[in-house]
């Protein structure tokens, strides 16, 4: 069975780490950018009028009727942290409760700590575990541990309230308190399966800045494995293209002599077929009348010079005819459809990067294309994709006739290079500055 977890945090009294890292203005290393939007912000609202935790948390301590001096170096908010383990979390995500335990902390927290004092909440589910964020303000009605000393001194001139609201995070993580809560939110959380941690386990919670610290130096050795990786990778890349080549050319070579196996034998079939003629023929001649024979041995080599002539004066005439159509065909296009040969090229060039018929049809028609999906860079070798961006054939204003393809506005060659250039980013390399270019042809 998995554990509740639920642990407190002070905040500085500045406020500005934990409302960085609860309403997410800045995104931590250990967080996975492509899924920061899942996570869910404002689950307490603010007061009217008021715009982030660290201006909710002043509201609070301004308008909670506090008459003593805070000083600097008090603690302003408390983040509570709730959570499980990846498997407990995720038992409440497939059983589609994950609404209702959002709900139950919130109200937990409020029963706990006192409603007002419940200031901002955010769901994070873009770091290892999915957590839930509470932001309380401490203040507390109770009377200061200070009462019973000061309670000796026989001289007082007005009785104060002992029921004044203070800002004391101190009486809040009260060792005994602190036990206090995890039965009480064992409790609640028992219905999602999860149940109290072990009492007086040596386990403890890292501090979140001495975590960010570990997570750096883990990002640092992996970004050294990756370099070695790499430099490894591009050797047996190297090797394997030349085992390639290697490959291709026995492929080629075997293909070759398997050419010329098969010709030869058509050849000797064919030189066999003619020994049998010529016996035949031979035998009749040698029957017949000798100057018949010769006779007949002329006429036979007239009659074959003949009909390689005539054969190949009408393939020569039919060369000729289908070359003038051709060129007829071609001068007619360049006259009446000047754009229509760079319309081809772009047409199977659309073809060639993964658009579908219909939408290339639309592009070459010049019109502006949505469309979401994945397409593909010969000269990266890479398919890159976008949830959603269009395209457009437009003229090109320095040649005539001439047209360049855009995405988003931008050269398609240019789209596939900064699209690279992101896709290396996110992994973590630098890439270098691409030299300026026109663009490349197709």
């Amino acid at each position: 069975m998995s554990y509740a977890v639920f642990h407190i945090i002070k905040a500085n009294s500045s406020l500005n780490s934990i409302a960085k890292h609860i309403e997410r203005t800045s995104h931590p290393d250990n967080a996975d950018p492509g899924r920061t939007h899942l996570n869910r912000y404002g689950l307490v609202e603010y007061p009217d009028g008021i715009t982030g935790l660290a201006a909710a948390v002043e509201h609070r301590i301004a308008n909670a009727g506090i008459t003593r001096k805070i000083s600097d170096r008090q603690v302003r908010c408390l983040n509570m942290v709730m959570t499980s383990d990846n498997e407990g979390m995720q038992k409440i995500i497939d059983a589609g409760k994950l609404e209702q335990w959002i709900a139950d902390n919130i109200k937990w927290v409020r029963d706990t700590f006192g409603s007002d004092n419940v200031v901002g909440a955010a769901l994070h589910m873009d770091e290892r575990t999915p957590h839930l964020h509470i932001a309380v303000v401490p203040i507390v009605t109770s009377e200061r541990k200070k009462k019973a000393r000061e309670a000796a001194v026989k001289k007082r001139y007005r009785t104060k309230p002992t029921n004044r609201p203070r800002l004391c995070a101190d009486d809040i993580m009260e060792r005994k308190a602190m036990s206090r809560y995890q039965d009480l939110y064992a409790e609640v959380m028992a219905k999602y399966g999860l149940e109290r941690g072990v009492r007086g386990s040596e386990a403890r919670h890292i501090d979140q800045h001495e975590y960010y610290r570990q997570c750096q130096r883990e990002k640092a050795v992996l970004e050294k494995d990756v370099a070695e990786l790499s430099t490894e990778k591009k050797k047996l890349d190297k090797e394997k293209k030349s085992l390639e080549s290697k490959v291709g050319h026995l492929e080629c070579s075997a293909i070759a002599l398997d050419a010329q196996k098969k010709q030869l034998r058509q050849v000797n079939e064919e030189i066999r077929q003619t020994n049998r003629e010529l016996y035949s023929e031979n035998t009749r001649l040698t029957e017949a009348n000798s100057s018949l024979a010769a006779e007949n041995k002329s006429l036979m080599a007239t009659s074959s010079k003949l009909s390689d002539d005539v054969a190949r004066l009408q393939m020569q005439k039919l060369s000729n005819e289908a070359n003038g159509d051709f060129q007829k065909y071609k001068a007619d296009i360049a006259r009446y459809f000047p754009d229509l040969e760079d319309l081809l090229r772009w047409g199977r060039y659309c073809t060639h990067i993964g658009f579908p018929d219909r939408f290339t049809q639309r592009i070459l028609a010049q019109e502006k294309v949505g469309f979401a999906g994945s397409l593909f860079s010969s000269e990266h070798n890479q398919t890159f994709s976008t949830e959603g961006s269009y395209a457009k054939l437009e003229r090109d204003p320095k040649e005539k006739h001439r047209f360049i393809l855009t995405i988003d506005g931008i050269n398609v060659f240019q789209w596939f290079r900064d699209m690279a250039r992101k896709l290396l980013e996110k992994l973590g390399f630098q890439p270098k500055e691409p030299r300026q270019s026109r663009g490349r042809s197709i």
